[in-house]
């Protein structure tokens, strides 16, 4: 009998009790609909055949998810109190308690199932030990990369590998430096950006799809407002800004280089994400990245007058990271034509993982690198995406489906304002 509360919410639930109540069947309703139908039933079989296949003398294989992909709270009389993201916490202003320094008492809880659940099942029925390891994606990458190796070190395992996405592969990278006993033994990047991406500028800028529509669950501020009080303070964003890749490209860690107006960064925090992302490591034979690709993704950017930057999209991406700025040079590489987020719900993705955990390679996937796509399929500025979802949701108006792509890119029909041609980039 499980010794779950008679009515669970599943975003309150350790992740224990959520695999215990797919086994058992129980709640059945509650989790279909957290997780959708057709996530559910897959995720309540793979539960149960990972309950015949649990092996403790597997290899331990940490889990690290992408940036918000972490729940973040408190502990209050070691009860959680969860923050990030608790739609009751954030209607009633709680994100303002996010921004650093003043929100560093709070920390990573776990992490967001529909995401990662699937990987973590799977993994466990291939034979391995996975391990969740959430981190405080607001911090900065090295901080979170100590904390990784700690974690690996009181694992007790002679051996660790390593299986990140997107903001967590950054985390698992910087983590390599630290591994002067090299327990490390393989780390898997998914859709992680490994010169940056253009989705932090755009949080940076409040017009990010997934920062418009949390904002719109606020009722007390604005995604501007949360910009400015919130995201540009938090070091994590900066870090994951784009590199120059080519001469005729901005230096985004130079503030000069920004819309000069009241969403401008910080210097200080510019200058030290660019000597944080200068000390990272390059791939050794340990290293494998799966890049996500033919998605329409925001690949370049310039200032445009009083209209802030001009995002330019092209089908050369997971959506969210460009191809050219996923890749590590030097690593094993494989492509799929996936998005950001499906990257870790990819079944032949999935599976590829622990084949490359366990011989190094894997045909499921292309080693072809597609040819970069030249053609731009549309542009679009600050000015224009922040006349996208101006007005206030309530969470218990939501669809089902709105809720489940709450962090996705994509702005769903109740965030629409009337009449308007919404735009995403996936």
């Amino acid at each position: 009998m499980s010794n779950a509360p008679a009515h669970p919410s599943p975003a309150d639930l350790h992740e224990d009790q959520i695999i215990a109540l797919l086994r058992s069947g129980a709640h059945a309703a509650l989790l279909s609909a957290y997780f959708g139908d057709v996530e559910y039933r897959e995720l309540a079989q793979l539960a149960k055949i990972a309950a015949t296949r649990s092996n403790d003398k597997g290899e331990v294989v940490f889990v690290l998810p992408g940036i918000m992909g972490s729940r973040l709270g408190s502990l209050r009389r070691r009860s959680p109190s969860l923050l990030w993201l608790h739609p009751m916490a954030i209607a009633h202003g709680g994100l303002s308690q996010l921004a650093l320094p003043a929100g560093k008492a709070l920390r990573a809880l776990g992490v967001m199932l529909p995401g990662y659940l699937k990987l973590r099942l799977s993994l466990e029925i291939a034979g391995f030990r996975p391990v969740f390891h959430p981190f405080d994606w607001r911090a900065d990458l090295e901080t979170s990369a100590r904390a990784l190796s700690r974690s690996i070190a009181k694992s007790g395992a002679r051996k660790v590998h390593i299986v990140a996405h997107s903001m967590g592969g950054l985390v698992a990278r910087i983590a390599l430096a630290h591994d002067r006993e090299r327990r490390i033994d393989r780390l898997v990047q998914l859709g992680a950006p490994n010169h940056g991406s253009f989705a932090p500028v755009q949080a940076l800028r409040a017009v990010y799809p997934t920062v418009r529509k949390i904002a719109a669950l606020d009722h007390h501020s604005s995604a501007e407002q949360l910009a400015r009080a919130v995201f540009l303070t938090l070091p994590g964003l900066y870090q994951m800004l784009p590199s120059v890749l080519s001469p005729d490209e901005p230096n985004l860690f130079d503030p000069a280089q920004w819309p000069q107006d009241d969403l401008a960064p910080d210097a200080k925090m510019l200058a030290r994400a660019y000597r944080v992302r200068s000390r990272m490591p390059p791939p050794d034979e340990r290293c494998a990245v799966i890049v996500g690709t033919h998605q329409q993704t925001i690949t370049s950017v310039r200032v445009c007058d009083d209209d802030g930057f001009e995002y330019s999209i092209r089908r050369d991406g997971d959506g969210t990271v460009p191809l050219s700025r996923a890749v590590w040079d030097d690593a094993e590489t494989w492509f799929v034509q996936e998005t950001h987020g499906g990257l870790t719900n990819n079944n032949e993705v999935v599976a590829a993982v622990s084949a490359i955990l366990k011989e190094g390679r894997t045909s499921r996937l292309s080693r072809t690198r597609p040819k970069p796509a030249t053609d731009v399929v549309r542009t679009v500025t600050d000015a224009e995406l922040r006349a996208f979802v101006t007005h206030k949701v309530h969470w218990d108006r939501l669809s089902l489906d709105s809720r489940r792509r709450i962090l996705e890119p994509i702005i769903t029909a109740e965030f629409m304002n009337p009449a308007a041609v919404v735009p995403h980039t996936s």
